[in-house]
């Protein structure tokens, strides 16, 4: 009787135990992070072993475009200005800076921002072209000026790493909102 119980005891261990998520998820406000986490999640076999789906990858491209069309796709992503330099546009002359995904160790463990990687090259009114410096941290509100090409948005999977480069695009910069040390 007593071995009977215990059976009983280890199986309902064993299987609450089993459909427990390995890790779990982290539900996002930054737009692009939660949409890649969400399309990560949808095809865990994209990446099985050493292969990796080219059809799944296609699709990743399709859908990556479609979500730059989307008034949120800049929303809260935290992104780092690398560079500025002048350009004209339009025949006006303007401030071009270059803007890129960042690592910050700060981040929840199952967070996969450290994994996304996407450079904007924001279009700078002179007001914010002031405002900016080098190296700083920033979240922009922005309008879409020029999406970029597919082929550039693609799976990195070097070694044990992966992650997501979404490619390049330009934006228009209407406002810059430093996002503060930790």
């Amino acid at each position: 009787m007593k071995r009977t119980f215990l059976f009983f005891v280890a199986a309902a261990t064993v299987s609450c135990t089993n459909n427990a998520p390995k890790e779990a998820l982290v539900a996002s406000n930054i737009f692009i992070e939660q949409k890649v986490s969400d399309f990560v999640a949808k095809h865990p076999e994209w990446t099985s072993g050493d292969n990796v789906n080219a059809e799944i990858t296609d699709k990743f491209q399709h859908e990556v475009k479609r979500w730059s069309n989307e008034q949120d796709f800049l929303k809260e992503m935290p992104l780092q200005l690398k560079s500025i330099r002048d350009t004209t546009l339009s025949g006006q002359d303007f401030k071009l800076g270059t803007f890129a995904g960042y690592n910050d160790n700060t981040r929840p463990s199952g967070s996969i921002l450290n994994y996304i990687q996407v450079n904007i090259d924001g279009v700078l009114p002179p007001d914010i072209a002031k405002q900016v410096k080098i190296d700083g941290k920033y979240t922009l509100d922005a309008m879409l000026y020029k999406q970029g090409s597919r082929k550039d948005v693609k799976l990195i999977n070097v070694a044990d790493f992966k992650g997501y480069d979404l490619g390049r695009y330009v934006f228009s910069i209407v406002k810059v909102n430093p996002i503060a040390a930790k």
